[in-house]
């Protein structure tokens, strides 16, 4: 366990040193993969699967509230093991999380969330769709999330996701009791249900009848049996449930489906999700709660399959038909005879031998869905089998590809382009056994083009079957990319999309892609290919990334935050502005920031000149806050080209090794806060950097010396010469130095040096890292999750609420999302509690801070959610954190050292 916790934390200091940045392009070293492809669809592994597939027409739709909601395991077994159309829905994007990787939080965090999600995806096989609910946080109770949450929507969003992919069954990963813990848990176990039932309803959300849905009722409901030891003591899980072992070895795939899927689990990294690939049975377990049948379900019947009394065969579709039933069935069991010698002539050295028995099947099929019209189905019916036909004719098409060896590229030359650019396209078919290239198309945004240039003469590789190269110019009025949903404010914790998507899609369609269609045994089959940039990382070798659009100049701003502590003088702050080229022409112009009444910008501008694509310049301009001065302000940089041309936005770089590079759009703006706040003078502030946080640039803010503790440091160095030393989140989990010199933070604080240790997750109770014993609740630790909830100072005269802040209920105003989070529930009388709080309906909760003496100096270990206040410009959390790293200064503090 601790090789994994240690390669866990090198992994993450790489990435803080390197990922986040505002470059002026994107063309710097990254860390991602050529081909994400899993192992699983490559190659006649590929194949088989595909194989596999023809012949059901299995679906399954899991619902959860949050990425890592999902059961993986299940989701594996499903898509991979019986080959069923299987997809996860999580009613949030995670936005509200915690994040181990890196200092991302809220939307940001939500991006890599999603862009994790279907990193897991791309593994264990499933799909992903969403809603549009705003991860708010930690919630105790469903109520909580229905206040916050417009319900009607996100059930909207569900059932959408229901009518959309209409599913033979549908799996609830939460039971919508206090069993399920979170609240957001358990609203999505309440609405499940709900969308299982209002799904099939056509009164229900008729606008979406209105748009070409149909209404669609579902075979099945099943729910998440828990675990044992999720259960209340003494308490069985029922005999009545289905039990399935995801743990089956598979020989085409070489490996289990909970080996598959603990990679893909592996992928929510930023959620501290790593997971052994364990070999051996591991089971998923499922009640049923409720059957279109109209089956009791008080004490269902135990079942052996989740598919028992679904006919999942290809000419399970037949079932749909109405009158007409015993035609169709007639007509598809030529299909299905089609698939099953498919996978019974299945030779993995000879894949082209596949070919017409493939094309049989997919021809007969094509004349079935023609066929429909005359067949005399209801409106409804013949819906539903025209749906079924067209998701087993893309099945019999990817099959049908992968027998010739088809692989498509759409390479561009440029990662980032903008408006008005001209950019290099090739379209590249690539075939085993000649397959002929009909066409080959590109796929442009409304007010693009593409000039087809000279086709290649000569095609020296034997498996490129055709080659087609544009120019193509970016419309002079593209939109940026940027994640659809972030394109407009948030009506509440409500996300509002903008083009792109409904909320229900993970992203939005890519910006440009290639058609290829070809001709293979008499039948056509496309491929679509979104275009990506492809270039060579000395390093890492050939990376691919998406195309993405920008605007001719970026403007970004740092730091985003200011602070200006009340003064009778000006108070002065620097501002640093980088203008970035992202066209291939120069530009030149001027940079400024936007005047404020009373406060002056020296210089008034600077002149950019940028020649070529990529260059950027910086400029520092000092900003100079009146005496006085008590509101906040908005600073705003502006770049003007010579033009005339205005830019005021830059973007905030998503990368990281598991995911899609994506970029954020960011106005150049930065916050400029003026309050009352104070710090001791001459402090020494020593920081050790953890799961990412604010709190170094928090008191590097109001003009603390700050200086970061690195591991050699920490290992040999001086500690002694830091008035107060700050742990950073999480540290006892990311940081195995921090855990091997554990005793020389503690012997720091015995000579008379104060230890602040900022929130830590069991780790630090379970390894007995505080001077004095503690303990943290197992699974739901003490937290206080309502950010409005009284904030009791249970020793008023502490130097903690006094010095040099007069600490009041004021202070505790304003704070956003929680109070704290793993607060400890149990510790030693050395400890003193200095602040109380609690959620609605619950007990005191007073291990969110406790401070201790320890020899001659102080460990101070606080929980309260400092890492949420400081970024979002909290003056309340500023004034706290001003007065803890203060302490050694405190009279207090001075007299216990001597």
């Amino acid at each position: 366990m601790r090789n994994i916790t240690q390669r866990r934390a090198i992994t993450f200091f790489i990435l803080l040193s390197s990922v986040f940045a505002w470059p002026a392009r994107l063309h710097s070293p990254a860390v991602a993969s050529a081909d994400t492809r899993a192992a699983e669809d490559r190659g006649v592994a590929g194949l088989g699967q595909a194989l596999k597939r023809l012949g059901t027409i299995a679906s399954a739709l899991h619902t959860g509230a949050h990425p890592d909601d999902e059961d993986s395991g299940l989701l594996a077994y499903l898509a991979r093991g019986r080959q069923a159309r299987t997809a996860y829905l999580s009613l949030t994007r995670g936005d509200g999380g915690q994040n181990l990787i890196g200092p991302e939080l809220y939307e940001p965090l939500g991006v890599i969330r999603t862009e994790e999600l279907l990193a897991a995806r791309r593994i264990d096989g499933a799909q992903q769709f969403f809603s549009r609910a705003f991860d708010f946080g930690f919630s105790k109770s469903p109520q909580e999330a229905f206040a916050k949450w417009d319900r009607e929507a996100v059930l909207s969003d569900m059932v959408r996701v229901i009518r959309t992919f209409r599913p033979l069954v549908i799996i609830s990963a939460w039971t919508g009791t206090p069993l399920d813990g979170h609240g957001h848990h358990q609203a999505s176990g309440i609405l499940t249900p709900e969308a299982y039932r209002a799904a099939a309803d056509p009164s229900r959300f008729p606008e979406q009848i209105k748009e070409g849905l149909r209404p669609w009722q579902a075979k099945k409901l099943y729910v998440r049996v828990p675990l044992r030891q999720e259960l209340p003591k003494g308490q069985e899980p029922p005999q009545s449930m289905l039990t399935i072992n995801d743990g089956q070895f598979d020989a085409l795939l070489g490996r289990s489906y909970y080996e598959i899927a603990a990679q893909g689990r592996s992928q929510h990294r930023s959620q501290d999700q790593g997971a052994l690939e364990r070999r051996g049975p591991q089971y998923s377990r499922l009640r049923l709660v409720e059957s279109s049948s109209g089956q009791p379900q008080a004490e269902p019947k135990a079942e052996k399959d989740i598919y028992e009394n679904i006919d999942v065969q290809l000419t399970g579709i037949a079932d749909f038909a109405g009158s007409a039933t015993a035609q169709l069935r007639t007509a598809l069991a030529d299909v299905q005879q089609a698939a099953d010698e498919a996978m019974a002539k299945f030779n993995p050295l000879a894949p082209a031998t596949l070919t017409p028995i493939i094309a049989r099947g997919l021809h007969r099929l094509r004349a079935l869905d023609a066929r429909l019209p005359t067949l005399q189905l209801s409106d409804a019916e013949q819906y539903e089998t025209h749906f079924l036909l067209k998701q087993k004719e893309a099945d019999f098409s990817d099959a049908l590809a992968r027998s010739q060896g088809i692989l498509v590229d759409c390479l561009a030359d440029d990662e980032l382009v903008t408006p008005g650019q001209t950019f290099a396209v090739s379209i590249q078919a690539y075939t085993d056994a000649g397959a002929p290239v009909r066409s080959a198309t590109l796929n442009l945004p409304h007010g693009w083009s593409a000039q087809a240039q000279k086709e290649n003469a000569a095609i020296t590789d034997g498996r490129l079957a055709a080659q087609r190269d544009f120019n193509v110019t970016v419309a002079a009025d593209a939109e940026a990319t940027e994640a659809y949903w972030l394109k407009n404010p948030r009506k509440g914790d409500m996300f509002v999309p903008g083009t792109g998507g409904t909320g229900i899609e993970p992203v939005a369609p890519p910006v440009v892609s290639a058609t290829v269609e070809f001709e293979i045994a008499g039948e056509p089959v496309i491929i679509t290919q979104p275009a990506q940039f492809r270039f060579a990382d000395k390093a890492l070798g050939e990376i691919r990334r998406e195309l993405k659009v920008a605007p001719a100049l970026s403007v970004a701003v740092s730091p985003p935050l200011l602070v200006y502590p009340q003064s009778s003088k000006p108070v002065k702050r620097e501002i640093n502005v980088i203008v970035s080229n992202n066209q291939k022409d120069g530009a030149r112009g001027a940079v400024s920031l936007r005047k404020i009444k009373d406060w002056q910008f020296t210089p008034a501008e600077a002149a950019f000149d940028l020649k070529r694509e990529g260059e950027q310049q910086s400029f520092t301009f000092t900003v100079t806050a009146s005496a006085g001065a008590m509101d906040s302000r908005h600073i705003v940089a502006v770049a003007r080209t010579a033009d005339g041309r205005e830019y005021r936005d830059g973007y905030q770089r998503i990368v990281y090794p598991h995911i899609e590079s994506r970029l954020i759009a960011r106005r150049a703006q930065t916050e400029a806060l003026s309050f009352d706040v104070k710090v001791a003078q001459g402090l020494r502030v020593g920081y050790i950097e953890g799961a990412g946080d604010d709190f170094a640039n928090a008191l590097r803010r109001m003009d603390v010396d700050v200086r970061v503790i690195d591991s050699r440091e920490l290992t040999s160095g001086d500690l002694s010469k830091y008035d107060v030393i700050v742990t950073g989140l999480r540290v006892y989990e990311v940081r195995p130095d921090v855990i091997a010199n554990n005793s020389r933070l503690l012997d720091y604080a015995k000579q008379g040096g104060t230890l602040i240790v900022q929130y830590n997750k069991n780790e630090i109770a379970a390894g007995n890292f505080t001077p004095y014993p503690v303990k943290m609740k197992q699974g739901m630790p003490d937290r206080v999750t309502d950010e409005t909830a009284a904030v009791t100072m249970l020793d008023s005269s502490s130097p903690l609420f006094n010095f040099p802040n007069k600490i009041t209920e004021a202070d505790f105003a304003g704070w956003v999302q929680e109070r704290g989070t793993y607060f400890f529930s149990e510790w030693d009388a050395q400890y003193k509690p200095l602040l109380a709080s609690h959620d609605p309906n619950e007990e005191e909760k007073r291990g969110g801070e406790l401070i201790a003496q320890v020899g001659k100096g102080y460990y101070i270990y606080t929980g309260y959610a400092w890492f949420r206040q400081l970024p979002m410009g909290v003056p309340g959390a500023y004034r706290l954190i001003a007065n803890l790293v203060s302490f050694p200064k405190s009279n207090a503090a001075r007299g216990a050292a001597r």
